[in-house]
């Protein structure tokens, strides 16, 4: 009855039916008569859903839960790749995934990174009764690519719009993504990539193969309609995604697929997962940008940034950087 109960009492704010296995539930209980009082749950690390317990009955109610946020600097050079760095560093690896993805329209962190890269990172630590949890929030960040500078700060404007902008307001975003393959999801992993051409032979720059671990999550680099999904000759299971007018993307050898012909899809949503399916000798993601019906590199192309900050919140926002020191 009990159990009945308190499901009937989380069906308001959440489904008890998806506590997963492995999750942690807290149980209070009045140390005098050894009643259940409480029963806390965060499903996420951003809210905590609790039910208490009361001569009414069972009350569930659902709050964000409350961090201390301490600022960090961190910097370094690359010896063999950012996420070796980070470990030498003792550096939570979470953190240098928020400072890959500030850089994920610039570079591409499967390709581009070489050793003597430096970076450097402002971010929020989250503590939670003196205890450190995990990262926060990149706040701005450097990071020196084969000679060339990025760096970007996190804004948010008053009216909500929040991203990472240079220091004269310009938005680090990009109508396309570097890579399909995202660095939270093959930071540990083994990946590589090289320049091949689509059959096989001499003719170059039109597609990169990413060597990666069976099972990789793919994403599109770009908003766009998935107008192909399925198996396609020597690309075995692919996925093609019209973007604009101008723009396509193909990726193939998947091992499964995650989107249907017609879906429209978001920059950054997994749509597959990488295989060695087709034409392919072992596991890899197949990447093809192609313009106006053609392919082009994908590595040289240059895309134009999204929309920048206007002329009447650069002064606030140029104040705001101020107190970042890289």
């Amino acid at each position: 009855e009990t159990i009945a109960q308190i499901a009937s009492a989380y069906e308001p704010v959440y489904d008890f039916a998806t506590i997963r296995a492995g999750k942690e539930l807290i149980f209070i209980y009045d140390h005098e008569t050894d009643e259940l009082k409480k029963i806390v749950y965060e499903p996420t690390t951003e809210e905590q859903v609790a039910l208490s317990h009361d001569e009414n009955g069972w009350h569930a109610s659902k709050d964000q839960i409350v961090y201390e946020t301490r600022r960090k600097k961190v910097n370094g050079t690359i010896e063999s790749s950012l996420y070796e760095t980070a470990l030498e560093q003792h550096l939570d690896t979470r953190a240098i995934i928020g400072l890959a993805e500030a850089f994920a329209w610039q570079i591409d962190f499967a390709v581009d990174i070489r050793k003597g890269d430096t970076f450097s990172m402002i971010y929020e630590e989250r503590y939670r009764d003196g205890n450190y949890v995990m990262p926060g929030s990149v706040l701005a960040a450097e990071f020196n690519n084969a000679g060339t500078p990025y760096k970007g700060y996190y804004y948010t404007t008053n009216s909500g719009h929040e991203g990472f902008y240079d220091a004269d307001g310009n938005s680090l975003q990009k109508i396309f993504l570097k890579s399909p393959l995202q660095y939270r999801y093959i930071s540990s992993g083994f990946t590589s990539a090289r320049i091949d051409p689509i059959n096989g032979h001499t003719t170059p720059h039109r597609a990169i193969d990413y060597a990666a671990v069976y099972g990789t999550p793919a994403v599109s680099v770009g908003d766009g309609t998935v107008i192909r999904s399925g198996w396609y000759g020597g690309y075995g299971y692919s996925v093609d995604v019209r973007h604009n007018e101008m723009y396509m993307t193909r990726y193939g050898h998947f091992s499964r697929l995650a989107v249907k012909a017609g879906q429209n899809v978001t920059q950054g949503q997994i749509i597959g997962y990488v295989g060695s399916t087709g034409h392919s000798t072992g596991p890899h993601l197949h990447y093809e940008l192609w313009k106006f019906g053609s392919p082009i590199n994908p590595l040289t192309v240059e895309l134009p940034s999204t929309e920048g900050l206007p002329a009447d919140i650069l002064p606030a926002f140029q104040e705001y950087i101020k107190q970042f020191e890289l």
